[in-house]
């Protein structure tokens, strides 16, 4: 019995040492009952549609890629330049007006929340200025949110707006970075930014060719295309954002219905569409959201106020002094995405022919056409007046030459006359 019992000893020391040897490398250790893992290209985003031009905005919380709309809250303001703000769970957007017709004072800074509620918070003003007269992000179609800094693109500028509600500069622009080349910067409607890299990602489109994939440098102003493959060319791609693998874009206008594609980041396929829906004259996205959408719940419309709503923390009054009041720019109808058209180069006149010329009344300059929000105007080539002196006395040189060469062509003909 005495061998037996040391034999049996011998075992159960043994796989006792197995067993803390295989815990502690983790092996035994109890698997988590947690959720499991989201798919690296599931999206919840805040798309904002706009079927018309004035039309109250349609705010739709959409789930991608598999393209199902969880909530539709009926705005009552036209709604663009959206971004999520990850730490305060709202969505900040930018709104040229209400059903009652455009702000009077530019933009206003409008606020989301989970439940689909829109708080206006007041005109978008500029850092130093108590009492903005006109907002400059007025018709801004692009933004996205990068901690307590709202990047907003309104032409070929890209704005910085302060969103940090203890600031002294809450909902003011704070900077200004100019967008080059200007000829892609307009093609952009929206963008989302990457902590990744800094850069915000956007579509650039065009009236012809391709819709490539293109980075907006916040610091330097540079935009650059994405090598690889990019979205179907034909429209204006009006909201963009970023999930973990993939890139979502919304082609406003895709024949007679409006198309999101999703492109993967890493260039392992081509945009294959998601989903589809009516046809828009402009559109936005904010997302992706980090926590689980709520459940569908009937929203009431909110009443749309011109005043600005107080805000949970108002800034401080700013210390320096009022700068003269700054004339309103001539009301402007909201913005409509659309592709860009860039006008065709002049091409050279050859100089005509010496004329003589005749005095008429200059014709006034015909009227110059309104400026397209996204492709600027061509300098108008000057009209040069006419040199009626020098060319007189060009034509007495002529006269001149003319008349010695009859006369020397005269006496040749005499002297051969006399030598035959």
């Amino acid at each position: 019995m005495t061998g037996t019992r040391a034999r049996w000893a011998a075992m159960l020391g043994v796989a006792a040492a197995v067993s803390a040897l295989l815990a502690a490398t983790g092996w035994l250790a109890p698997q988590p009952a947690g959720r499991p893992a989201a798919a690296p290209d599931t999206c919840t985003i805040l798309q904002a549609e706009n079927v018309r031009e004035g039309a109250p905005t349609t705010l739709r919380l959409l789930e991608l890629p598999a393209g199902i709309t969880r909530r539709v809250t009926k705005a009552g303001y036209w709604i663009n330049a959206m971004g999520y703000a990850s730490a305060q769970d709202v969505v900040y957007g930018v709104a040229d007006g209400t059903r009652a017709g455009r702000y009077h004072d530019g933009a206003h800074a409008v606020r989301i929340d989970a439940a689909g509620t829109v708080t206006d918070l007041g005109v978008i003003g500029r850092a130093g200025v108590r009492r903005p007269v006109w907002s400059l992000v007025t018709g801004a179609t692009a933004g996205a949110i990068d901690g307590d800094r709202w990047y907003v693109r309104q032409g070929s500028d890209l704005y910085t707006v302060d969103i940090d509600p203890a600031g002294r500069d809450y909902l003011r622009v704070v900077h200004r970075t100019a967008l080059r080349p200007v000829a892609l910067a307009v093609g952009v409607d929206d963008f989302a930014f990457d902590p990744a890299d800094g850069l915000l990602y956007g579509v650039a489109a065009a009236s012809h060719g391709d819709s490539p994939v293109v980075t907006l440098d916040p610091a330097t102003g540079k935009v650059a295309v994405v090598p690889g493959p990019g979205f179907p060319p034909g429209g204006a791609y009006g909201a963009v954002v970023l999930a973990p693998g993939a890139i979502y874009a919304t082609g406003n206008h895709d024949g007679q219905r409006s198309v999101t594609y999703r492109l993967p980041r890493d260039g392992s396929g081509q945009a294959a569409e998601v989903a589809s829906g009516p046809p828009l004259v402009s559109s936005d996205a904010a997302g992706c959201y980090t926590e689980a959408a709520p459940s569908p719940t009937p929203t009431p419309t909110p009443k749309p106020t011109t005043s600005p709503s107080p805000s949970p923390n108002p800034p401080s009054p700013s210390p320096t002094p009022t700068p003269a009041p700054e004339p309103p720019p001539p009301p402007q109808p909201p913005p409509v995405e659309q592709p860009v058209v860039l006008p065709p180069s002049p091409s050279p006149t050859p100089a005509p022919p010496v004329v003589t010329p005749a005095p008429s009344t200059p014709e006034p300059p015909p009227p110059s056409p309104s400026p397209s929000p996204l492709a600027r105007p061509t300098k108008k080539a000057e009209v040069v007046a006419s040199d009626s002196g020098k060319r007189t006395q060009e034509k007495r040189r002529w006269g001149l030459t003319a008349l010695i060469l009859v006369l020397g062509g005269g006496a040749a003909v005499s002297h051969v006359r006399r030598h035959r």
